[in-house]
């Protein structure tokens, strides 16, 4: 089993106004980051290797990254048509690519010090970040979420039904060959496409019963299971049946938004959708504090028990960069997280 590099959620949302319901769909997609991280990091450590790991592996990743692409394409139409194609490029220059130079600069300067508790060496160093940072070896997520709103902005003009059907048959028929920025960008596009294909008429699901919500999340996402449980690896992009990669990633989305309209505007809600906010900053320091957290129950607590090594790494790395995001402006953390001259 391969170990993925940490895939981030998207924030900010260009949207005029949050959802509480989107935010609420990002924080359940970023505890399944860092979860399954947590949950990577036990598996090379040989503490977890039952076929729970592999199911947990297959389930997560057959959705939780096309939930972060979709809602990155609820809003681009509206972003580009308030902001123009110039402004709106300028502004993904400084909320997408600058966050991604900078937090690699931050992880390549403090590879000397905490490398030998890394299980796998990382891959880039200061002479190689240059290319790195273009090819996507140095972590791929962010320059393909800049190529997606950049297609995005060149096929704003395409009809979203067709734009969808052009993007999901492309998704489906691209190999893993090449650049890893290529390819995946032509896999997470497909999202963003059915993400523009919806629209605001997200804001629809408000008129759906909680029950039914309930309900529907229930079947959708034990069918999600169901699905992945038969067909395995089967459900990845790359392999010969990469168009169940796309439904699954959409089923499941769908999933998470059904969760959402069942809980949205309740306490229980409204902490998801705290944690959805910070997502962004989660993704970028969940690494050190889930990295952190093990090695102190390791070698200070003398301890790898199960589900203390699973919990509390997740949970540490969820909350801590949460209540960082929301003393940002108390603690002047801003330009950790956006272009600080804007």
């Amino acid at each position: 089993m391969t170990e993925h590099v940490l895939t981030p959620p998207l924030d900010p949302l260009t949207a005029p106004v949050r959802s509480n319901a989107v935010d609420i769909v990002k924080g359940f997609a970023i505890l399944l980051v860092t979860y399954e991280h947590t949950g990577q990091g036990m598996s090379a450590r040989g503490w977890w290797t039952t076929p729970s790991r592999h199911f947990s592996y297959l389930y997560v990743y057959s959705f939780h990254m096309p939930a972060f692409f979709f809602i990155a394409g609820l809003f681009i139409a509206g972003s580009i048509q308030r902001r123009g194609p110039r402004r709106f490029t300028l502004e993904k220059i400084k909320t997408i690519l600058y966050v991604y130079v900078l937090w690699m600069i931050f992880v390549v300067a403090m590879e000397p010090f905490i490398g030998h508790f890394r299980t796998n060496s990382l891959p880039v160093d200061w002479k190689t970040l240059p290319v790195s940072l273009i090819d996507g070896s140095a972590g791929w997520f962010f320059p393909v979420l800049f190529s997606c709103q950049i297609i995005a902005l060149f096929t704003r003009s395409m009809p979203p039904w067709l734009r969808f059907v052009l993007a999901a048959a492309a998704a489906a028929l691209m190999p893993t060959r090449g650049y890893e920025v290529f390819y995946k960008s032509l896999w997470f596009f497909s999202f963003v496409a059915a993400g523009m294909l919806v629209g605001r008429s997200i804001f629809m699901l408000n008129r759906l019963p909680r029950w039914s919500a309930a309900l529907g999340a229930v079947l959708v996402l034990g069918i999600q299971a169901a699905a992945v449980n038969h067909f395995e690896y089967a459900i990845s992009f790359g392999a010969p049946t990469a168009y169940l990669a796309v439904l699954l990633g959409l089923t499941g989305t769908a999933g998470l938004f059904l969760i959402a309209r069942t809980i949205e505007h309740t306490r229980f809600g409204n902490a998801w959708a705290w944690i959805g906010e910070a997502s962004l900053a989660i993704f970028l320091i969940a690494q050190f504090a889930q990295g952190a957290t093990r090695e102190l129950l390791s070698r200070v607590a003398h301890t790898n028990e199960f589900w203390l090594q699973l919990i509390l790494p997740t949970l540490v790395s969820t909350l801590l960069p949460a209540v960082l995001w929301h003393q940002q402006k108390r603690w002047h953390l801003g330009w950790l997280f956006r272009w600080p001259l804007s």
